[in-house]
């Protein structure tokens, strides 16, 4: 059976530390105000996992026996250390450019949750330029039912996504802007939502579109940690799905990442929304309980 689902994003290397102590306590305050940021943090033991917005979200439709097309940019690091092979023996494909080195993201975070991320794009940034038409046929492109454009920049993002809705005017398209939300723009966000039919991100993403201004017409998906998930189909239904309670939370990472393959999982299988975002919740909380945002 050939996918349903695009899925445009990044792959990654995550190089992941945790701190013992509170990251604010390193930080020197005079009158309520940051002095001068020059923090040290003693961090535990490195770990390194497969990660990428694209990535994780392929790997956890593979873990539903769900197929999907991944367009992305990698390295040569991407097949010597065996991701690609592993994306692919779930069933996903990879399309998009090969570069030098993976993105990386190194991830520090501290023992209340509190994260701080510093992205390294490397031959992420050749997706800046490709097009979906130099890896998809029109035909395969008017064939996909689902597909989500997860960062990207901005521009990038819209422009691939225009690209996709000229070729065909009935798939879903998602909206995920993720950590590149503070760097739309009123106008950037306009067009992209333009062609979206679903808006998604966490709570603090929401406030960015807020401020942009969110088209009527999107469906929107507020996710919101422990506290559960926002649906948002009209001004007239508008509802809060209760989290998925796990014994221990062990690492964040991937865990929204999660949430969207099991939503698109069942949209994919012509599921209501309840029983799509029930399922997000069960990824999300599985996610939650690794040290990674994969297994």
């Amino acid at each position: 059976m050939s996918s349903k689902i695009l899925v445009v994003g990044s792959v990654a290397f995550d190089i992941i530390f945790s701190i013992p102590q509170d990251f604010r306590d390193s930080i020197p305050l005079e009158n309520g105000k940051i002095r001068n940021f020059n923090a040290t943090y003693i961090a535990n033991e490195k770990q390194e996992f497969p990660g990428g917005t694209a990535g994780n979200i392929a790997f956890w439709l593979g873990q539903q026996e769900i197929k999907s097309d991944v367009f992305t940019a990698w390295g040569k690091d991407f097949s010597q250390k065996g991701y690609k092979q592993k994306l692919t023996d779930l069933g996903q494909k990879i399309h998009g450019t090969a570069g030098l080195f993976t993105a990386h993201a190194y991830m520090v975070s501290d023992p209340i949750h509190q994260q701080l991320i510093i992205w390294q794009p490397n031959a992420y940034e050749l997706n800046e330029t490709q097009k979906l038409a130099d890896a998809f046929s029109d035909e395969k492109l008017a064939s996909f039912e689902y597909a989500i454009f997860s960062p990207g920049s901005p521009a990038s993002m819209v422009k691939q996504m225009q690209e996709l809705r000229e070729k065909n005017k009935t798939a879903k398209i998602i909206l995920d802007p993720g950590q590149v939300s503070p760097f739309f723009g009123a106008e950037n966000f306009a067009q992209a939502s333009a062609v979206a039919d679903i808006l998604i991100g966490n709570d603090i993403e929401f406030t960015h579109f807020k401020k942009y201004g969110i088209n009527n017409h999107l469906i929107q998906i507020e996710t919101l940690g422990e506290r559960g998930v926002r649906l948002k189909l009209n001004k007239d239904h508008d509802e809060v799905f209760v989290a998925e309670k796990v014994d221990k939370v062990v690492e964040t990472t991937g865990a929204g990442d999660a949430f969207r393959a099991g939503l698109l999982a069942k949209l994919s299988q012509n599921k209501n929304w309840e029983e799509a975002i029930k399922n997000g919740c069960k990824f999300g909380a599985k996610c939650v309980q690794l040290p990674s945002g994969q297994i």
